[in-house]
């Protein structure tokens, strides 16, 4: 079963290639604002192993770069652009986002 959409933050909040982690639902994700191409949401910490996520400057709006072993991923689609230093490349869960009367909302799995 899909969930609906939960309000997540609204679009002033983080300015164009920013990032931040809050909770929606009980659950930490992370949003990006990739400026014209809108707004993503993506679980909150790499997938290789669990380095927070949030407030990591995005780069090219749209990439995500893990400091920890520097797994790079398109933060659109989940699909690991750059392997990380031990050769791990896993995707990023992502999650489904609109924007609503100027609120970024997402829907969780």
């Amino acid at each position: 079963m899909v969930s609906d959409f939960e309000d997540a933050i609204p679009t002033d909040w983080l300015a164009p290639g920013e990032t931040a982690t809050v909770e929606v639902a009980g659950l930490p994700v992370t949003i990006a604002n990739m400026g014209e191409d809108g707004f993503a949401a993506y679980q909150s910490m790499c997938p290789h192993q669990a380095t927070p996520l949030g407030g990591l400057p995005l780069q090219r709006n749209r990439l995500i770069r893990c400091p920890e072993h520097g797994s790079m991923f398109d933060v659109r689609t989940g699909q690991c652009v750059l392997a990380s230093q031990d050769g791990w490349s896993g995707p990023l869960t992502t999650y489904e986002v609109r924007v609503v009367d100027s609120v970024v909302q997402v829907r969780l799995p």
